[in-house]
């Protein structure tokens, strides 16, 4: 199923994605002067790369923080579409290299605020396009801009300061800022706005690409800390659901290594017309090829290397990603991400034999998993059944 496997990235050689057309919805605003606050977050374009469409989120709604929090969002689908459709998307065409314009500056002050920031713009073309996409949260209304200011100074932590005038590589900053406990949303607004990076190769970031590259770069460096921790010794199994998606994930004895089974149900988003089960899986070396399921693949991993690192263990990982009928419109990679992360912040359950462990997965989802077993891979072994 060509549609499970591209995600709207235009694989089949067409100049729209037919799926994500169907949502257009009429815009609530008009040419001339906005003011707003933006919750802080920007949305860097891919089209056109290396003169993309750049410019700040906007909205006029009470709670602009919220608007663009995905781990406090609970719901349906449609709760979160409403949700997000409040959100104007200013574009103003720039090139990815220009990252010492006014604009840009402004863009980035705004960006790494830790709270929302009053803005003013100037809108001179309204775009009833709404942007629906497999690794970016959704956004409402897309509008041309010319002129944007802050209105307020923003408040920008020290640490993010410091590595945006100092001149350290991006994978240095992207794990330390981590390893200081900022979130990977905020993380990857700010690289995508160019602020992380040695200053000679700084530049703007497209918001899908920025999202996957920070998942990368923190699963990647977490990887190298965890090679020498003791595996685990019992076989745990945890669980969650939301938004029409359900996670399975099995931790096993053994040296880590991971793998993703993705099922997408017969009339989900991406595959209307019959099931599409997709796999993809690593050792403990770094993974050189883009994943074939893409972002989903790293938001998945993210959330186990946090905990086994946590926990000091090695594990071999095994994560099976249901998506229902219910998920009838793709809201980014963030809910592989949280999902994953809530199922491992519930008590496990324990088994002594991986068998028995995905019998007990199998249970709980809609799909037989005659459908999928044989897309297990290296964890199959017949010590892993042991």
């Amino acid at each position: 199923m060509l549609c499970a496997k591209c995600k709207g990235r235009l694989l089949c050689g067409k100049p729209k994605c037919p799926l994500i057309e169907k949502f257009r919805f009429a815009a609530r605003i008009s040419e001339g002067e906005i003011e707003g606050a933006t919750p802080p977050s920007a949305f860097i374009g891919r089209i056109g790369y290396p003169k993309v469409f750049a410019g700040p989120i906007i909205t006029t709604a009470a709670n602009p923080e919220y608007l663009d929090s995905p781990w406090l969002w609970k719901g349906s689908v449609e709760d979160v579409i409403k949700l997000r459709m409040s959100l104007t998307r200013g574009m103003k065409l720039l090139d990815v290299k220009s990252i010492e314009s006014r604009f840009i500056v402004e863009l980035q002050e705004a960006v790494a605020a830790v709270r929302h920031v009053d803005v003013e713009a100037e809108i001179t073309k309204v775009i009833r396009k709404p942007i629906f996409d497999d690794v970016a949260k959704p956004i409402g209304v897309a509008a041309r801009i010319g002129s944007f200011r802050l209105v307020e100074n923003p408040k920008i932590p020290k640490r993010v300061e410091k590595f945006y005038y100092d001149d350290a590589k991006a994978v240095e900053a992207v794990k330390a800022l981590f390893d200081s406990g900022f979130s990977t949303y905020y993380i990857q607004k700010i690289f995508s706005v160019g602020m992380l990076g040695e200053k000679k190769n700084r530049k703007l970031v497209p918001t899908r690409w920025s999202i996957t590259a920070v998942h990368d770069i923190i699963g990647e460096e977490i990887k190298k800390e965890i090679v020498d921790f003791d595996t685990i010794s019992e076989h745990r199994l945890f669980s969650y659901e939301h938004f029409g998606n359900r996670f399975e994930v099995i931790l096993s004895p053994g040296n880590y290594s991971f793998q993703l089974v993705e099922i997408w149900a017969k009339k989900s988003f991406w595959s209307p017309d019959s099931m599409w089960v997709g796999y993809d899986s690593e050792s403990v070396g770094k993974k050189e090829k883009y994943s074939e399921l893409a972002g989903g693949y790293y938001a998945a991993r993210l959330p186990v290397l946090e905990y086994l690192r946590k926990a000091r263990k090695q594990a071999r990982v095994t994560v099976i990603r249901e998506i229902t009928p219910d998920y009838y419109a793709p809201l980014g990679v963030w809910v592989v991400e949280e999902g994953v992360r809530k199922a491992l912040s519930c008590k496990p359950e324990v088994f002594d034999s991986f068998s028995k462990a995905i019998e007990r997965a199998a249970e709980r989802m809609r799909t037989d998993k005659r459908f999928w077993i044989q897309k297990l891979g290296f964890q199959t072994t017949l010590s892993a059944f042991g």
